[in-house]
């Protein structure tokens, strides 16, 4: 049954809300006739309800939630049904043709529908490819999220082994060619990372059952496995990895280890996990200079969405200082000379999680950086508002100095702003396009 209440809006990083529309309702509690209905009122309505990067957030904050377990399934029931209704008499499939057929797999393989999946492989066995925003990683981070060994193994195979439909004495037939072994490892390798994002353990160790460089597995980031289970928040794929290969400790092209990753993504029971595994991993810094805090608080600016309830639970946690003490890395600064409370302020935080950084034993708010300012410069340095004017107060009372008010502050924030990373998550971005895979290696 489906739940019975869904929330329909949510706060995410950036100051900014997020809101879900009536057909992601009524898809997720799998009322086919009200999406039906939708559909006709506005044709509009099927961009959003095939749209990827809804779909992503969507799973994010219901499918990801337990109560919520019967969402994706609910979703592909009624993507089955708009799959049968629209067939023609011809045996074409007017939904397949329009460039949907990517968002009918996604849904098929996310719910772990098994017979919708080899349905809509045998119509057309390159959708594993995807189709439109939908691409071979997608499929395979989908099938790892539904926890279906079977069906991850079957949209495996035919990844790695491409069918192609060709005419032969007036029919279509299937036949296997000639596959390049750089081919089958790149599938290989973007499999790997979709099983660890997915959290499916099982798929992920047989993947890796002949491994011999657990190194060798990075997309184009330079990203590892393990990052890619650490942004997803996949405690015990990243558990496993730690306790069965020496991967704690690597780093991507800017020298972020997983906890940078799992920090940065709000994801603090991976965050214990590491720092419990390798007290060290909070002092490495990355290449820009910066410790996993610096990367904790860079998550609150993120323009992507990001649910700000666990980036909060994440800085509330690390506050606490149950996990390992602050006072190791709360001064600590990046290669611009600023520590984790003057990012907190360039980027606008809020202010209750700016005072908690403030609340850390042995803090320093008077840290000049590379420009010479202070906290309390760059404050200063802000539009007033009720929010600034409380945190001035609160660093004046703290001790918080003026360093030099001749310094302006938009450089720093302008140079901060082009440090960000982009918004990809680990294991979703290869070098060579899906698209391109299968045209250089496949034909």
């Amino acid at each position: 049954m489906p739940p019975t209440y869904f929330p329909l809006r949510w706060e995410s990083t950036g100051d900014q809300w997020w809101y879900a529309s009536p057909i992601d309702w009524a898809a997720a509690n799998g009322h086919y006739d009200l999406v039906r209905e939708l559909l006709r009122i506005d044709h509009n309505h099927l961009i959003k309800l095939t749209s990827l990067r809804r779909i992503r957030r969507l799973e994010t904050v219901w499918d990801d939630e337990e109560q919520f377990d019967d969402v994706a399934k609910c979703r592909s029931k009624v993507a089955r049904k708009l799959f049968h209704e629209c067939k023609s008499k011809g045996g074409k499939n007017s939904l397949i043709r329009a460039g949907y057929g990517g968002w009918l797999l996604y849904t098929a393989a996310s719910a772990g529908d098994l017979g919708f999946v080899q349905q809509l492989l045998q119509r057309n066995p390159l959708l594993v490819f995807g189709e439109g925003e939908y691409g071979v990683t997608d499929i395979f981070y989908a099938a790892a999220r539904s926890k279906n060994c079977d069906v991850f193994r079957l949209i495996y195979d035919f990844a790695v082994s491409p069918r192609f439909l060709t005419p032969k004495g007036g029919e279509l037939e299937e036949y296997i060619g000639e596959i390049p072994s750089v081919y089958k490892w790149e599938m290989m390798n973007r499999a790997a990372h979709a099983a660890a994002r997915g959290g499916n353990l099982k798929i992920l160790k047989e993947l890796l059952e002949k491994c011999t460089d657990i190194l060798a597995y990075r997309d184009k980031q330079g990203s590892t496995i393990l990052h890619a289970a650490a942004g997803r928040g996949q405690v015990e794929v990243v558990k496993d990895l730690i306790t069965s290969f020496d991967i704690i400790n690597s780093t991507d092209h800017q020298g972020n280890t997983a906890l940078h990753t799992a920090a940065y993504r709000g994801q603090p029971v991976v965050v214990e996990a590491l720092i419990r595994a390798c007290p060290s991993l909070i002092s490495l810094k990355n290449s820009a200079g910066e410790n996993f805090l610096h990367s904790a608080v860079s998550g609150f600016q993120t323009p992507a969405f990001r649910r700000l309830d666990r980036q909060a639970k994440l800085m509330k946690q690390l506050s606490s200082g149950q996990i390992f003490n602050m006072e190791d890395i709360i001064n600590a600064k990046n290669n611009d000379g600023r520590t984790g409370l003057h990012m907190a302020i360039i980027g606008n935080v809020h202010s209750d999680l700016v005072q908690l950084l403030m609340s850390a034993p042995s803090i320093n708010v008077n840290v000049r950086d590379n420009d010479g300012m202070t906290p309390l410069d760059l404050l200063k340095q802000r539009p007033q508002s009720a929010s600034s004017d409380i945190l001035i107060r609160h660093l004046i009372s703290a001790g918080g100095m003026l360093g030099c008010q001749d310094y302006s502050a938009r450089r720093a924030i302008a140079s901060h702003l082009k440090m960000q990373g982009n918004g990809s998550s680990p294991g979703t971005s290869f070098r060579i396009s899906g698209r391109r895979n299968i045209l250089v290696h496949g034909h």
